[in-house]
């Protein structure tokens, strides 16, 4: 214990000691190559924690005097002018700081073996770095929409490289896998790294992608190069259909990245049953009615994409957490994207096909009902009584739609994206209610 408290010293006084001497070299520097500079030392460092403590809880409250200590720095005026500057003297608004130490802490109480541990922190370590300068040097083609964080397609192609390599090492010196699952593992790893990185905002892919690199790499280690093969088919497929609906509809790049994402992580985590639900959503909102021209011209940024997965993904994860309750959280989870895709078909039939409110309440529930309610329903086979009470929350989301609905342009600059926040916490709320009653009725008849 002794000796792992000497090491939480050192890598204390090693990240006070590299945020004073970027500090110092400042006018040398540029902001993003401080902040780099800083990254790379404390992701070597950190790659090296497998071998120099000895428990896992050692680990955790070193992470927990460090977020203390960088929180006191982002707060109190004077520390964040001075030793802090290297590290938040940044335009855009970021919390990678602390998300990073988050993630080493969370993968590091996770992991089995050096390699679990390895290549999600080398990721962070090294393809973000090099991406980010890479991208801020040399980028030329802007992935992003103008609403979107400006995401260049050189530093996404570097970050596949590096995420790619930063698996394959591992991968090959310290496992028994076959050379072909690993090269497809190291794919898998590197595409789907280099997705995240090109969704996340504020500093998010500091703590998602060292965590989902670690369940990606789980969820495929241990199978078949038969199933590692299927899976990436069904990643091909995904991102062949995201690019169908870009073509077709006013979606940006970097929402078909997102889908895309969503989509497997939905598939990892749940399976091919829960990406139905939100592939039905993806596939169909834009059809009956058929777009007019007007809508087309629309731009559906990634804010439209996140309010309409992010209570899904929570039902998802809630399923996980509680395993007992998995198929009602599948219902609530269906429900979420059914709520969703009324409130779309809702909102595009009185804006902008001038029918009727009763009309458009009444198509909007027959089409969440058959293309997501009714799949469900086959695929659960849930009793007659939950599939009524499912229907019946699906019927109360449409006056949400009705109270806030608006003509909705998301290219203008000046979108406020409170009103999507509104729809989702709607949702929200609405699923929690249903799956609260199937779980209280359940205690007293067999409802499911």
């Amino acid at each position: 214990m002794m000796l792992d408290l000497l090491v939480g010293i050192c890598v204390l006084v090693v990240l006070t000691a590299v945020m004073i001497i970027t500090k110092i070299n400042a006018k040398r520097l540029t902001v993003e190559g401080s902040r780099k500079i800083i990254h790379i030392t404390m992701g070597c460092l950190t790659l090296t924690f497998p071998f120099v403590f000895t428990y896992r809880q050692s680990v955790v409250y070193l992470g927990i005097i460090a977020i203390v200590l960088l929180l006191i720095i982002r707060f109190n005026k004077n520390l964040r002018q001075s030793i802090g500057s290297a590290l938040l003297n940044i335009q855009r608004e970021s919390f990678g700081e602390i998300y990073f130490v988050i993630s080493v802490v969370i993968v590091f109480v996770l992991h089995e073996s050096a390699f679990e541990y390895l290549i999600p922190i080398a990721v962070l370590t090294f393809a973000d770095s090099v991406a980010a300068l890479v991208g801020s040097s040399y980028g030329r083609y802007n992935l992003a929409h103008k609403n979107e964080d400006t995401k260049s397609s050189e530093g996404s192609v570097m970050f596949f490289i590096v995420a790619f390599i930063c698996a394959l090492i591992p991968l090959q010196l310290m496992t028994d896998i076959g050379r072909a699952e690993v090269l497809v593992i190291s794919f898998l790893i590197g595409i789907l790294a280099a997705i995240i990185e090109i969704v996340c905002r504020r500093g998010g892919d500091n703590l998602l992608l060292p965590i989902l690199t670690y369940s990606i790499l789980l969820y495929n280690i241990n199978q078949t190069l038969g199933s590692i093969f299927f899976n990436l088919a069904i990643m091909s497929a995904l991102l062949i259909l995201g690019i169908v609906i870009y073509k077709l509809t006013g979606i940006t790049k970097i929402s078909v990245a997102y889908s895309f994402l969503v989509a497997y992580i939905i598939m990892i985590q749940g399976g091919v049953a829960w990406v139905v639900p939100p592939l039905m959503l993806f596939l169909t909102f834009g059809i009956l009615p058929m777009m007019k021209d007007e809508e087309k011209k629309l731009i559906h940024t990634s804010n439209v994409i996140e309010c309409n997965t992010t209570i899904g993904i929570i039902w998802l994860v809630a399923s996980v957490f509680f395993p007992v309750y998995r198929e009602t959280f599948y219902f609530a989870f269906a429900l979420t994207f059914a709520c969703h895709l009324a409130i779309n078909t809702y909102s595009r039939l009185v804006n902008y096909k001038s029918t009727t409110a009763t009309f458009a309440i009444i198509c909007a529930f027959l089409k969440a009902t058959v293309f997501i309610s009714l799949p469900t329903l086959i695929i659960t086979r849930m009793s007659p009584f939950a599939f009524v009470l499912h229907t019946l929350f699906l019927l109360l989301v449409l006056p949400c739609a009705m109270a806030l609905n608006k003509k909705h342009n998301y290219s203008y600059e000046s979108f406020n994206p409170m009103r999507l926040r509104a729809y989702k916490v709607s949702v929200g709320i609405l699923t929690t209610a249903f799956a609260v009653t199937l779980i209280a009725l359940g205690g007293y008849y067999d409802i499911l």
